[in-house]
This record gives C-alpha cells, sequence and structure tokens, in this order.
C-alpha cells in the first residue's frame, strides 16, 4: 500500500477556519489599488501584500510541519505542493493574457524567448528592475503585473524550505533581512525594491508568520516564542521615529509598517478562531484567482471602452469579471490538480 497524508487545504488549519475569508479581502485590497483607490493617502494593495507575506509563511509551516508526511521525502512533498498551488493557475490565467494581447494587440505587445521565460517561470518577475520581463509596451507591464509577489513569495518558499532543514543559520538570515527592510525605509538604499519587493528585504515577514503559526500550535521553543511580539513592537517604536524625522520614503513605508502591525495581531487572532463560516474554502481559492486577474480584466474593460466615470459600476464590473475567471479556473484547472496534492508516498511496502 501507499502512504498518504491528509489533503492540504490552504484556509482551513488545525484551528484556523476563516482564513478563506481574510484572503479573499486581501486579494479585493489588490484589485482596488490597481485602479487608484487610496485609503488616506495609503496603498492598500501593498498593506494587503505584507499581510499575504505573514499568511504565506503561516500556510507553509502549518503544511511543513502538521501535514506532509515525516520522510526522507519530505522537502519533495513540500516542493511539489508549491508548484501545484502556484503555477496550474497561474499559468491558466497566463494564457488568457497571451491570447488577449496577441488577438487585440492591446498595449502593444512585444513578444521575445526571454521574456516569456521570466514569464512562465515566475521567479524572476521580482527583479524586473533588473531584468526586462515586459511583455506590453504601452503601458509596460508583464503579462500579469502583481505576479512579481509571487517571485518574492516562491524565493521565500525556496528559503524557508532550507531553513526548516538547517535550523541554525536561520538567525543570520532574518537578521540580515530585518537590518535591509530598516536600511532601505531610511532611504540609504532603495525602499521600494529592499523594503518591498526584493527577498532580502521582506524575508523576515515570512518567517514571523512561521513562527505565528508555530506558537498558535503550542510548537514554538525559546526565542521563537517572542521573536513575533519583538517584530510587532520594534515597528511601532520605529513609527514615532520616522514621524518626527521626517524619514517615511516617498513608496510604502507607511504601509508595509502598517501591514505588519495590523497583520501580525489579525493572524494570531485568526488562529484561534474555532467559528466555520460558509463558503470560506471557496472564497480561499477565489482570492488567488482573482488576484491573478483582476490586470486581465482591467484590460478587457479598458479595451472596450467600459465607462469609469461611475466608479460603482465600473468597480462592481471588474469584480464579476475577475470572478468569472477566477472561478472557472478554479472549477476546471484546479479541480484536475486537486487531488494530486494528497502526496501519494513513493514508498512502498513489501507484501507478505
Amino acid at each position: 500500500m501507499e502512504a498518504k497524508c491528509p489533503k492540504i487545504d490552504e484556509n482551513i488549519g488545525r484551528r484556523v477556519v476563516v482564513f478563506g475569508y481574510l484572503r479573499f479581502f486581501l486579494a479585493f485590497l489588490v484589485l482596488l489599488s490597481h485602479i487608484g483607490v487610496r485609503f488616506f493617502t495609503l496603498n492598500p494593495g501593498v498593506v494587503a501584500v505584507v499581510i499575504f507575506y505573514l499568511l504565506a509563511g503561516f500556510v507553509v509551516s502549518h503544511i511543513y510541519t502538521d501535514i506532509l508526511p515525516d520522510t526522507k521525502y519530505k522537502l519533495l512533498y513540500f516542493y511539489k505542493d508549491r508548484i501545484l498551488r502556484i503555477f496550474p493557475l497561474y499559468l491558466y490565467v497566463l494564457l488568457l493574457s497571451v491570447i488577449f494581447v496577441s488577438v487585440t494587440s492591446y498595449g502593444n505587445p512585444d513578444f521575445s524567448f526571454t521574456k516569456m521565460l521570466y514569464n512562465v517561470t515566475v521567479i524572476p518577475l521580482n527583479y524586473y528592475m533588473y531584468l526586462d520581463s515586459t511583455i506590453l509596451s504601452n503601458p509596460p507591464w508583464c503579462l500579469i503585473p502583481p505576479a512579481w509577489s509571487l517571485g518574492t513569495e516562491l524565493q521565500a518558499y525556496l528559503l524557508l524550505s532550507l531553513l526548516f532543514v538547517f535550523k541554525k543559520i536561520t538567525p543570520f538570515f532574518v537578521g540580515v533581512s530585518i537590518v535591509i527592510y530598516i536600511v532601505s525605509n531610511f532611504s540609504l538604499i532603495n525602499p521600494d525594491y529592499f523594503g518591498y519587493r526584493l527577498l532580502v528585504g521582506v524575508f523576515f515577514i515570512f518567517f514571523t508568520g512561521t513562527l505565528i503559526q508555530k506558537i498558535s500550535a503550542k510548537n514554538a521553543q525559546g526565542f521563537e516564542k517572542y521573536f513575533p511580539f519583538f517584530i510587532w513592537i520594534t515597528v511601532l517604536f520605529l513609527v514615532p521615529i520616522f514621524y518626527l524625522s521626517n524619514s517615511f520614503s516617498p513608496t510604502y513605508t507607511k504601509e508595509t509598517f502598517l501591514g505588519l502591525l495590523v497583520g501580525i495581531p489579525l493572524l494570531f487572532f485568526m488562529a484561534q478562531v474555532r467559528i466555520k463560516l460558509p463558503f470560506n474554502s471557496l472564497l480561499g481559492s477565489l482570492s488567488y484567482g482573482v488576484f491573478l486577474s483582476h490586470f486581465f480584466a482591467i484590460w478587457i474593460l479598458d479595451f472596450i471602452a467600459f465607462p469609469k466615470h461611475n466608479f460603482l459600476l465600473y468597480v462592481s464590473a471588474l469584480t464579476t469579471l475577475s470572478l468569472l475567471v477566477a472561478y472557472i479556473g478554479v472549477s476546471t484547472v484546479e479541480k484536475k490538480v486537486k487531488n494530486i496534492r494528497e502526496f501519494n508516498s513513493p514508498i512502498k511496502k513489501n507484501k507478505l
């Protein structure tokens, strides 16, 4: 017989039962940010991405420690799960985008092998400031503009998997990340790149999410129990310093601070929630589709000259179209890979 481990549901953990609602709300904030919505001049999409970083760390810690079979193939199972989680729906939206811009010539697409390789493999996308991954010429975007954060996320998974095995090197990577984040937000180096987009400056956020999960599951040891609180207090301490010295960068320092100050206690709270709400899993699945497809929906509405003067009508149309694309992807593409994520072990017992 083949050894199996339980199905993986990123929206329902040991006690986490409402993350689907949170993920959907965060994806909607990202959607709003890309049509110019601001709250008190703050970009809600950046706050949402920071909380997504925390949540990603929480989820992979739950998967690695609580779900995956404890065998020598554990890392392979982990990589398999992340690939099956990220790429099927991503490639589905990518294909739709390629077809759309090819047929309509929207944005004056400029295809090349290298650029397409960057878009398909995802990981290079958050290095857009150094590697040209733009397919559209006007405006200069890749095929799924928000996917740069998926590049950061995939890199975080690779590094986290390394630290799950070689725990002694964790303080070095986390410490360097914290220092670079703080230095960048004082604008000593580019605050947008190193304080928000590149893994080197935000890895500690993913790591904080893993420790929130471990603390919630009562698996944290030593300083792990206090690290998320240390990060929260440090950011809270930095806020008045930045304010009084007028050191807030022209990019996203306020938003990343807010994401940490709101996200850390929010995840702690939601990790204790026991109320089961309907449609939690569905909303969690749709959230990723909405995150990926809303730019595709924006392009379609722009191409057909959908009126923007009525904001509520435009947001409703954009949300509906994004949800439709997401639902088709979830009910077809993701449905086919769902059972594969059960992780059948390659180790077979000899029959007696």
